[in-house]
């Protein structure tokens, strides 16, 4: 088709550098008179660039080039025997220090404030009260109100994704839906099977739950299921929790055949596994990858998710299927809680069932991969020679290897700097990712995120930190001086 060969002579001409990263593109109208085609030729040939990330779009202002994720240089990822461990203490900044929020848009994995839809919100809440005073007055079933429980199915089953209403019950955000399921699945002292590395915040509530960890290697091929069938057969862990898609830190999705394979993993050893699935809705094909409990046939997988990452924070919903252990759960959640804010769940129903929902996640896909492809660009060109850079398949983060690294050097830096980012043993109880950390990608590097500097200029500030903490190991002196990348 036209605009397939439109699309092939700009990538062309990005390969051959006759058009440059960030280089503005010609609009709509100029492309349709430059090559005398229609408008809708011209939009689908922007359209193919943008999915595969060689072009991106800043709204009111055009097309620009960009740099797809298809490099080679990706961060190492250690193969291990794992074995259970005792978790120490995981300490997080939460963007804190000394009690005061540092003023960075790195540290903590969530959107930039300016991409949630606010007037659409405020619309949804301003909906909702104006007809339900009752959701004020009672108090709300603990499995959750059931106009959110149907919205939240019917969202799912159009992506492929069968539930029905009856199969979830409402949490408060995603760490809650997981804390719920370990607390029915696990008892104190019990080993839980993770990916290596692990979200440093999944690590601290286990630590707080007093559960082992048993990690295992995951890297760009997916789990070492060999190892992890090892453990469920031999009883070695009573437990899994892993993401499936876009997994917090690496941006790694596993394949089909993987997550069948847990599933079917789950099933035969009748052994509980809990899916973080937080980012699912965030990959950057704009399609939802099916979790791993879309394969579960026996109940033995609990999804959970939530809008903490694709909406907003604030809003403290979520949610679990959590198949055979559903009972046990909403159990836990109306002793503990008394179910969740009322209002709040109708508000997200309606802001779901407006559509204002879906529209929101297919802007915000576009954008996070356009910050993905922006941010690694600037890392890989400006970084130590040998620094990696993860290509996720979706999410907020990227995960950055700088080999060499002093990571007590950079730490006084940062905190210096006032630039929060989280360190690469944070996601471990290992002596790993040592020369590893993870950035937050949600706001655009044009974006203002303090009265001096732009996100670009904090990226800068904070790889040039980088290379003055890196230690050359052909000189035995730390390096001072960017070298070509």
């Amino acid at each position: 088709m036209k605009y397939k060969a439109i699309a092939e002579q700009f990538i062309a001409d990005i390969q051959s550098q006759k058009l440059r990263h960030g280089q503005r593109l010609p609009s709509l109208r100029q492309l349709t008179k430059q090559l005398g085609v229609s408008m809708t030729t011209a939009l689908n040939s922007y359209r193919s660039l943008e999915q595969t990330g060689w072009v991106v779009t800043h709204p009111k202002s055009g097309f620009f080039v960009s740099t797809p994720l298809s490099r080679s240089d990706i961060p190492l990822q250690p193969q291990f025997r794992s074995s259970a461990k005792h978790i120490s203490t995981i300490k997080e900044s939460g963007g804190y220090q000394n009690g005061v929020l540092i003023s960075s848009p790195f540290g903590i994995s969530q959107l930039c404030p300016t991409h949630i839809p606010l007037l659409s919100l405020q619309r949804s809440i301003k909906r909702t009260v104006n007809r339900g005073d009752m959701l004020l007055h009672n108090y709300p079933d603990p499995q959750g109100i059931h106009e959110l429980r149907l919205a939240i199915v019917e969202h799912f089953n159009v992506s492929g994704f069968a539930m029905a209403a009856n199969d979830i019950f409402i949490s408060i955000g995603c760490m809650d839906a997981v804390r719920t399921a370990l607390l029915v699945t696990t008892k104190p002292g019990d080993a839980v099977a993770v990916s290596s590395p692990c979200f440093s915040g999944l690590l601290k509530l286990l630590s707080v739950m007093s559960r082992r960890v048993v990690e295992i290697p995951c890297n760009s091929s997916g789990l070492d299921l060999l190892q992890l069938e090892h453990k469920f057969k031999n009883k070695e862990v009573a437990a899994a929790l892993f993401s499936s898609s876009s997994m917090n830190p690496h941006g790694i999705s596993l394949s089909i055949s993987q997550k069948q394979r847990l599933a079917a993993l789950a099933n035969k050893y009748r052994l509980p596994i809990i899916e973080d699935d937080i980012y699912g809705e965030l990959g950057y094909d704009s399609t939802f990858g099916l979790p791993v409990k879309h394969w579960d046939t026996d109940g033995y997988v609990l999804w959970c998710s939530s809008v903490s990452k694709t909406l907003a924070n604030g809003l403290r919903i979520g949610w679990c299927n959590a198949g055979r252990y559903l009972s046990a759960c909403v159990d836990v959640s109306a002793t503990e809680r008394l179910g969740q804010n009322g209002l709040m769940q109708a508000s997200l129903a309606d802001f779901i069932n407006s559509g204002q929902y879906r529209k929101h996640l297919q802007y915000i896909r576009k954008v996070l991969l356009s910050n993905a492809c922006a941010y690694r660009h600037i890392l890989l060109q400006n970084l130590p020679k040998g620094s990696a850079v993860s290509i996720p398949t979706g999410g907020l983060v990227l995960w950055i290897q700088a080999p060499g690294l002093d990571k007590i050097k950079l730490k006084a830096f940062t905190d210096d700097a006032r630039i929060d980012i989280t360190f690469g043993a944070q996601f471990t109880t290992r002596k790993l990712y040592q020369d590893c950390f993870r950035l937050n990608i949600a706001w655009e590097l044009s974006q203002m995120h303090d009265p001096k500097r732009t996100v670009e200029q904090a990226l800068l500030e904070l790889i040039s930190g980088v290379r003055n903490c890196v230690f050359d190991n052909s000189s035995g002196a730390l390096c001072t001086k960017n070298a070509e990348h």
